[in-house]
């Protein structure tokens, strides 16, 4: 298992990235702070991986506008992305991340609104990889956490594993001496 995480872990983390988001990115954290591949490894799969499932959708997004704003979904989130997008232009891309349930929504708006392919790539590639330094981090600080707790239960497991054997003998003195 180990080998196939630092043979195939960047590529795992790119197209987790590319197709979940978040939870490949964090994850990526972990198998960096695990050792199983390195860390900027890991922040340039998770960035490279974000930028390209985004791509995809403002690919989508420019082939289809008129089909994506007849679905149910666009005229959920799509509202919310166009008062972002009035607000802050085509910067909205860098909100995209950080605004849970509008970062799809967003590439396929802005792909149907014909936005240079150009400034699409610039403005998703900043955030993409902030997005990817910030989750990396997350995930290599929560694996550190988890490591120290761990290594609390397992002491704790030894002083309950040594009570229960003392307990255990005590009881077969008990009935032996009976």
């Amino acid at each position: 298992m180990e080998e196939l995480l630092i043979r195939f872990g960047p590529i795992a983390v790119f197209f987790g990235a590319a197709v979940e988001g978040d939870l490949a990115l964090v994850l990526g954290g972990v198998v960096a702070h695990l050792g199983l591949i390195d860390p900027v490894t890991a922040v340039i799969a998770s960035s490279l991986g974000g930028l390209a499932g985004d791509a995809v959708w403002f690919a989508i997004g420019r082939r289809s506008a008129a089909a994506i704003r007849a679905t149910d979904a666009y005229r959920r989130v799509g509202p919310t992305v166009e008062r972002l997008a009035a607000r802050f232009g085509d910067r909205q891309l860098l909100l995209a991340r950080p605004i849970w349930g509008t970062r799809v929504m967003s590439m396929l708006f802005w792909g149907s609104q014909q936005m240079r392919v150009s400034r699409f790539l610039l403005l998703d590639a900043l955030a993409s990889t902030v997005w990817a330094v910030l989750l990396v981090s997350l995930g290599w600080a929560g694996s550190q956490s988890a490591e120290k707790i761990l290594g609390q239960v397992h002491r704790v497991e030894l002083w309950l594993l040594g009570a229960a054997s003392i307990v255990v003998v005590v009881v077969v003195l008990l009935r032996r001496s009976r």
